[in-house]
């Protein structure tokens, strides 16, 4: 892609002949003289306009024109014409010659010479040499045409509708101004995506946002970012209980691992890489509450897991919500949803992403929200994508700067990328200076996690219906990730991904849609197992142990038969469906969020329903087995598009916040 701005200027070298002939002895001579006088250059698609004096033309009968070379004249006669280059675009420079000639004295004349260079522009599809994390590099981008000397420059500006053109040479590299030069030594490792800009000695501009550069880095960070799985166990305790025993499971616990509780590291006794146990002290169980339970893995790499939550609340006989005193929140068109503590304070917040921005909002404990500040956050377009609005769906929560706070990644739908943004642990987030190429359109679904256990947040995108699929960005731990080749024949379309080790090999694997189930290498490829018995067509999917046999299971949404499936996991990456599967649900349903609504120590499932604006509780009976509860399901807003789970007033009980497409709003349910 380039883009060519063109500015009038002119060059040209003159050659004046004076002859004496025809003039009587007591008249001055004629002579012409031109303006521009001198020697110009123009560049192709440009003009130049040139004027012509005659001294001592009595009768003014003024000068005729006449062009030597490529190009037209506006006229032959006249005090002054215009030169317009070949329209036909130009390999090299080309000179032309403009004569003026005095009618008066035809042997009275000036000329002058035009260099035309061909358009400026940047090469489309150059492709610049990557890079190693330490190593010095030392590139130029190449440019064609134009009339030197040149300006460079790297655009990565705002735009006025709200949203910004992302773009930057990597980390530890500059782009020399004058020469297009970028050197230096790169600091971390991943892909930059950027536009560069020329501008040339006439004012004529082009740019080329399809740049980039990949750094490798220099070697591994160290211990994996752990993963958690859902239950814990127990799912959660009554209030005032005794000191207990917390049990977890998940992948890349490392022996110094610690589970955390809101934060506070417990006594952790490590089991092997995938198990874990804690001490609970009754003081932390003592009111009504619900804790943030993280693994957290000690450096070098390590890192915080994702979250997952404890209930101190007493078992419920019956489930019933009910509208936030500020609910709904309105957003325009919210497509992406998450939950979590961002600013730090115990209190559950959200993120929504609506249309082309990110809307955070910041729990204040009793179900109610404040705008956080910056909030909405402008989201960054890629400059491969033309200044393409950005239009979000999707986000993944994680600590991708290795900072200590939590931070977004954000599908842009249709711009195959991903935002990211770090998290400042006050509610405020500052953005990446590059963008995850997520390698097709439509971006459905990103999904979180340390693919290739290095100790860096890694992200899979799932992209329907064009493009390649599932795409594997490896984290280079500061936001800019590195796209991983898969096997060719590997190629899934989907609408929604999970991540779990299916196969108990202690790496991460990829359900896509349910349907699709993907074993990880441990290197960020996959190989794909046989296909799980479930709908294709699959609008959302969770992954937890239903059956509490210690293997993880899936179940995902079917929104052409109007059902759940559960698929009970074999422990060797196949599955086998769930004697009550499918369990019907309501009209098309979207989107589904896994906890332990009335903490009776089985997990249950939360299901929204686009088509008749509802959710679905389905109460777990700890067999893979689920009945939909009493006065179930439970009227949101217009398009139920997205929900999460979350303890938004504190009184150890399990909310839910839905975010409505259609009517652009999101529903806080608070339990009863």
């Amino acid at each position: 892609m380039f883009r060519i701005t063109s500015w009038v200027a002119a060059s040209v070298v003159v050659g004046v002949a004076a002859f004496a002939g025809g003039c009587s002895n007591s008249a001055p001579p004629i002579s012409v003289t031109l303006s521009p006088s001198s020697s110009q250059a123009i560049d192709q698609g440009e003009t130049v306009s040139i004027g012509a004096t005659v001294a001592n033309d009595r009768f003014n009968k003024g000068v005729t024109w006449a062009l030597s070379g490529p190009g037209l004249l506006s006229s032959d006669a006249g005090p002054s014409v215009t030169y317009t280059p070949p329209s036909p675009v130009l390999s090299s420079a080309q000179q032309v010659t403009i004569a003026a000639t005095s009618v008066a004295d035809p042997m009275e004349s000036a000329s002058v010479q035009i260099t035309v260079n061909p358009y400026l522009q940047i090469p489309i599809n150059q492709s610049l040499p990557n890079g190693t994390v330490g190593a010095p590099y030392n590139e130029s981008i190449s440019v064609m045409g134009g009339t030197p000397p040149y300006q460079w420059s790297v655009y990565d500006g705002p735009i006025d509708t709200g949203w910004e053109v992302g773009g930057a040479v990597p980390n530890g590299l500059t782009l020399d101004p004058a020469t297009g030069a970028v050197s230096g030594t790169p600091t971390g490792g991943g892909t930059w995506y950027f536009e560069a800009t020329v501008t040339d000695a006439t004012g004529a501009a082009a740019a080329d946002g399809f740049l980039s550069i990949e750094i490798y880095p220099s070697a591994l960070a160290g211990n994996s970012v752990p993963f958690l799985n859902q239950p814990l166990v127990p799912t959660a305790v009554s209030p005032g209980s005794s000191a207990f025993t917390l049990s977890v499971s998940g992948t890349g616990f490392g022996p110094g691992a610690t589970v955390d509780f809101n934060g506070k590291p417990l006594t952790t006794t490590y089991v092997d890489n995938e198990h874990l146990s804690a001490a609970v002290p009754a003081s932390d169980v003592a009111n009504a509450t619900t804790a943030a339970i993280t693994v957290a893995n000690p450096g070098p790499g390590g890192g915080q897991s994702n979250i997952v939550y404890f209930q101190a609340g007493a078992p419920e006989v019956t489930v019933s919500f009910a509208n936030a005193p500020n609910s709904p929140l309105q957003v325009y068109s919210p497509s992406g949803l998450a939950a979590s503590d961002f600013n730090e304070d115990g209190n559950a917040d959200i993120a929504v992403a609506g249309s082309i921005k990110v809307y955070v909002y910041l729990g204040n404990g009793n179900g109610t929200f404040a705008t956080a500040p910056g909030s909405p956050l402008n989201v960054p377009s890629p400059p491969y994508a033309d200044a393409g609005s950005p239009d979000l769906n999707g986000i993944a929560t994680g600590d991708f700067n290795h900072s200590g706070h939590t931070g977004l990644a954000v599908g842009l739908f249709q711009d195959e990328a991903a935002a990211i943004f770090f998290g400042n642990g006050n509610g405020t987030f500052g953005s990446s200076n590059t963008l995850a190429n997520t390698s097709g359109m439509y971006t459905n679904s990103l999904t979180a996690g340390d693919f290739n256990s290095d100790g860096n947040l890694d992200l899979v995108a799932v992209n329907f219906p064009s493009g390649s699929s599932p795409v594997v960005l490896l984290g280079s731990g500061e936001g800019a990730f590195n796209e991983v080749p898969q096997n060719a024949n590997l190629r899934i379309e989907g609408n929604s991904s999970a991540a779990g080790d299916f196969n108990g090999d202690g790496k991460l694997d990829l359900t896509v849609d349910g349907a699709n189930v993907l074993l990880g290498n441990g290197d960020g490829t996959f190989t794909q197992a046989p296909p799980a018995p479930a709908d294709t067509n699959g609008y959302g999917v969770v992954v937890a142990d239903f059956n509490g046999d210690g293997k993880l299971d899936i179940a995902v949404c079917n929104n052409t038969t109007n059902t759940v499936t559960v698929l009970l996991g074999n422990g060797d990456g196949t599955f086998t469906p769930a004697s009550s599967s499918p369990i019907p649900v309501g009209n098309t349903p979207e989107a589904i969020v896994a906890g332990d609504f009335n903490n009776d120590g089985k997990l249950d499932l939360a299901i929204a329903n686009y088509g008749d604006n509802t959710v679905t509780l389905l109460l777990g009976n700890g067999d893979g087995t689920f009945t939909e509860a009493v006065g179930s399901p439970y009227a949101v807003g217009q398009g139920p598009y997205e929900i999460v789970a979350a303890d938004f007033n504190g009184d150890g009980k399990l909310d839910l916040a839905v975010a409505n497409i259609t009517d652009g709003t999101v529903s806080i349910l608070l339990q009863q």
